[in-house]
C-alpha cells in the first residue's frame, strides 16, 4: 500500500494519469489499475477523472495533505540510505594490530578519508578474532596464515623482517654470517615471534633455505614490538623486526642490518571478515584502497632487494 500511496502523490503532483505514467516510467494502464486498487483498499474514491477532467475528492485531498510530506521524507531517507550503502558516507570499523597501524596503515587511513570526506573510520586495536562479530567491525587486518574456515580473506601483501641492532652494539658484534654467531648475541624478543624463521639468501637473492632459530634466554621480552624496538635502539641487543616497522630508523642510521644475507621468512598480511557478513561498499572501498597502497610497501621480494646489501660495516652512515 505504501508504494501505491507514493504513486498517488505523484499522480496529484503531475496533474493527470498520463503525465504521472511518464514521470514514473509506467504504462498508463498500470497507473490507473494501481490507483483503483488503492481506492478499493481504502474503500473510498480519491480522484474524479474523465477524459477532460482530473480533480481530487475530499478524501483524496485529505490523503494527499497527510501523506505528501511523509512520502517525500521517506524518499529522502531512502536516498540517504542508498548513498550510505553505496559507500558515499557512513562509518567503517576496522580491527587491526596496534603496531602495524601505528607504523604503516595510519597514513593510508588518512589519505583515504581525505578523498572520501563523508566516510568515518573507527579503529579498534586488537589481535584476536574471538569477539569479531560482537565488535561490530566490518573487517580486520591480520598477519600470518588464516585457518578459520568461517573467514573470508584477501591478501594485502607480505612483510619481511631483518635482524637489527643499534650502531654501538653492531660495532661490538660485527657482521653476523651464521646462526651460531647470532646465538652469541644478546637478544630482544617480541611475542609472538619467540621462534625465528630465518631465510638465508646468496648474494643474488636466491634462497638457500629457511632455518628455525630458537634464541637463547632473551635479555628482554615484550609483547609489543614497538617497545622491543626501543630496547634495541638503546643498544641492549639484536632483534628480528619487520622492515616496515623500522624503515625510518634504518634510513637515519639508528638501526643497522647485522645479517645482510638473512631475512625473516615472509609473513602474509590479510584483510579478513566473516563469510556470512555482507561487506558494505564503503568497507570494500577502504579495503581496495589499503590493498593498492600495500602493494607498493609489501610487494613480495621488494624489501629483500632493497635491504639485502644494507648490512653492518664500521663506516656505515645509514644513508642509502
Amino acid at each position: 500500500m505504501l508504494d501505491d500511496i507514493s504513486l498517488f502523490v505523484v499522480i496529484v503532483r503531475s496533474g493527470s494519469l498520463k503525465e504521472a505514467s511518464r514521470v514514473l516510467g509506467l504504462p498508463a494502464a498500470t497507473v490507473s489499475r494501481r490507483l483503483k486498487a488503492l481506492e478499493q483498499s481504502l474503500m473510498c474514491r480519491l480522484v474524479h477523472r474523465s477524459s477532460h477532467q482530473f480533480t481530487l475528492t475530499n478524501e483524496g485531498q485529505e490523503l494527499y495533505q497527510q501523506s505528501a510530506y511523509l512520502v517525500e521524507s521517506l524518499n529522502s531517507l531512502l536516498d540517504n540510505f542508498s548513498r550510505d550503502v553505496s559507500g558515499q558516507k557512513g562509518k567503517v570499523k576496522v580491527l587491526a594490530p596496534l603496531t602495524i597501524v601505528a607504523s604503516t596503515l595510519q597514513p593510508m587511513f588518512s589519505r583515504f578519508m581525505a578523498e572520501h570526506q563523508e566516510i568515518q573510520v573507527e579503529l579498534e586495536m586488537r589481535n584476536e578474532l574471538t569477539s569479531f562479530l560482537a565488535s561490530g567491525a566490518d573487517f580486520g587486518i591480520r598477519i600470518g596464515p588464516q585457518h578459520d574456515s568461517e573467514l573470508s580473506h584477501r591478501k594485502l601483501g607480505e612483510s619481511r623482517a631483518l635482524v637489527v641492532a643499534a650502531p654501538d652494539y653492531a660495532a661490538k658484534i660485527g657482521t653476523l654470517n651464521s646462526l651460531d654467531a647470532l646465538s652469541q648475541c644478546h637478544v630482544i624478543m617480541s611475542n609472538p615471534l619467540t621462534r625465528w624463521k630465518l631465510e638465508q639468501l646468496d648474494d643474488h637473492g636466491t634462497s638457500l633455505g629457511i632455518h628455525d632459530f630458537l634464541p637463547p634466554t632473551a635479555r628482554v621480552t615484550s609483547n609489543e614490538m614497538r617497545v622491543s624496538k626501543l630496547f634495541v635502539l638503546d643498544g641492549l641487543g639484536v632483534s628480528l623486526l619487520p622492515i616496515n616497522e623500522i624503515i625510518e630508523e634504518l634510513k637515519q642510521g639508528r638501526l643497522v642490518n647485522v645479517m645482510p644475507n638473512w631475512f625473516g621468512a615472509p609473513r602474509e598480511i590479510f584483510a579478513v571478515w566473516y563469510r556470512r557478513q555482507l561487506l558494505t561498499n564503503r568497507a570494500s572501498m577502504l579495503m581496495d584502497f589499503i590493498q593498492d597502497e600495500c602493494q607498493e610497501i609489501f610487494e613480495p621480494g621488494s624489501d629483500v632487494r632493497r635491504f639485502q646489501q644494507v648490512g653492518f660495516s664500521p663506516n656505515l652512515s645509514g644513508n642509502y
